[in-house]
């Protein structure tokens, strides 16, 4: 027995958790399907990718889609402590004053405005996050110039006055210290002494227990066991924006047809578990080099974020590739929303995953759009001593090209969404809507994706649960 179980340490789940422990008088369960996050492809920041192969990651993958050529794209999401903040690229993005605004409208609740949530963040980059510029190379340097000769006007920072911006440019920020990646996890859980915290790694949630209407605790497979934890006073689920929705469902929680026609006793009709699927779709032009141009390892350069290009809101990196090329990596939100289902009733079982990507010829009219202004910042002078020609889509259908190379930004978000109507499933204080002493705390609450990189706004979900919770 417990009096807080959060389940999913990833950087939602590791605020709550840290803020909850605080208060010596409870006592606290973190738990983690993955394992340590003392690897060095966790703590060594340039090494992110190597993560995509490896155990620290859920290998969801999307169902075949005709509208991204028909494939399947590699879904990857965090396995191990930490969560996705133990595998990012560790860029700290607040999102736009509109994104917070549009939460506080949604919601009727100005705890989720522009306003209130800045003070948030303020609060914690005062500490527990520690967050730093990124050191542009000299190829940065120039990308950032272009950006601007481009017409985005340049920033310090992609949050401070950017986030009220129509358009610029920055330099990232990053939760790099001293070279070694701070995940929130290390922030709020394991750089700190909080004796009534105890945390469960390689532990699958299972599902949530619910009796007479309320949460009571949660069943989980732990060392080949199954056994069930009890909390006296809430469950949190932190498990992203594709295992919350899993595990909702398979607690009884969900769209009732999608329940039964798994044989899942419905506890309560939530026909939005799932629904809502939002994410930064990743478009990439690719640019040839030119003979002798110095340029950075493969890697981020540090220099990007890029808002309301065109009047369609995207992102932009810029990164060398091992190839000898350069690579404009686009991230942009469609208006068509994908979703996630249950494939069987066994909780090991991926889920049904649909993105959405390109259904709605309005998104592909968007995509179009964007490349055309990523073409102008890639052919702006500063640029000219790196690179020469584009190499992709180039003279190709760009429409098939970016069907056929469309990818996730790893942004997931929605499945769960704050609001009052028919297909929210929490409230503005992050309650499930009909069951007691539940909440959900992750980026599945947001009603849709914010502007950039995701981690910081999950940090500010979980802050904002933990003070629902206490207060």
């Amino acid at each position: 027995m417990y009096d807080y179980v959060v389940c999913g340490s990833g950087s939602s789940g590791s605020a709550v958790a840290g803020r909850l422990a605080e208060d010596p008088g409870v006592s606290v369960l973190l738990i983690e399907a993955g394992g340590d996050d003392d690897r060095e492809s966790v703590r060594n920041p340039d090494l992110w990718a190597a993560n995509l192969g490896a155990d620290t990651v859920w290998h969801f993958t999307t169902e075949p889609d005709p509208a991204v050529a028909g494939r399947s794209l590699p879904y990857a999401m965090g396995r191990v402590l930490g969560g996705g903040g133990s595998v990012n690229v560790c860029n700290w993005v607040r999102g736009h004053r509109n994104d917070w605004d549009s939460f506080a409208r949604a919601t009727g609740d100005p705890a989720w405005g522009y306003e209130a949530i800045t003070e948030v963040f303020r609060r914690v980059e005062a500490g527990p996050m520690r967050v730093t510029p990124a050191s542009l190379t000299p190829f940065g340097t120039a990308v950032r110039a272009a950006a601007e000769e481009a017409g985005f006007p340049g920033h310090p920072s992609p949050n401070g006055a950017l986030t009220t911006a129509a358009r610029g440019s920055a330099t990232s920020q990053k939760t790099v210290v001293d070279g070694r990646r701070l995940s929130p996890y290390r922030a709020y859980v394991a750089g700190r002494e909080l004796p009534n915290l105890t945390v469960m790694t390689g532990t699958l949630v299972l599902r949530v227990l619910i009796e007479g209407g309320r949460a009571v605790g949660v069943r989980v497979l732990a060392g080949g066991r199954v056994e069930d934890i009890r909390a006296e006073a809430e469950v949190v689920l932190s498990l992203g924006a594709i295992n919350t929705p899993k595990v909702l469902m398979l607690s009884g929680l969900g769209d009732a047809a999608e329940l039964r026609r798994h044989a899942i006793p419905v506890v309560r009709d939530l026909p939005g578990v799932g629904r809502n699927l939002h994410d930064h779709a990743l478009l990439n032009l690719v640019w040839n080099t030119r003979p002798g141009a110095v340029l950075p390892p493969p890697g981020d350069t540090g220099a990007g974020c890029f808002w309301q290009l065109d009047g369609s809101p995207a992102f932009l990196y810029v990164t060398p590739t091992p190839d000898g090329t350069v690579t404009f990596l686009v991230g942009t939100s469609m208006t068509d929303t994908g979703r996630v289902r249950l494939a069987s009733v066994d909780p090991a079982a991926d889920p049904l995953i649909r993105t959405g990507y390109f259904t709605d010829p309005a998104d592909v009219a968007a995509a179009l759009r964007v490349l055309d202004t990523v073409r102008t910042v890639a052919s702006a002078p500063a640029l000219r001593p790196y690179l020469t020609d584009e190499r992709a889509p180039g003279t190709s259908d760009p429409v098939a090209h970016l069907r056929a190379t469309v990818e996730t930004f790893w942004h997931q978000c929605g499945t769960a969404r704050m609001g009052h109507d028919d297909l929210a499933v929490v409230d503005s204080r992050l309650r499930v809507h009909g069951v007691d002493g539940l909440r959900v705390a992750d980026a599945s609450v947001l009603p849709h994706v914010t502007m950039a990189n995701t981690m910081a706004p999950s940090v500010a979900i979980g802050e904002r649960a933990a003070a629902f919770i206490r207060g």
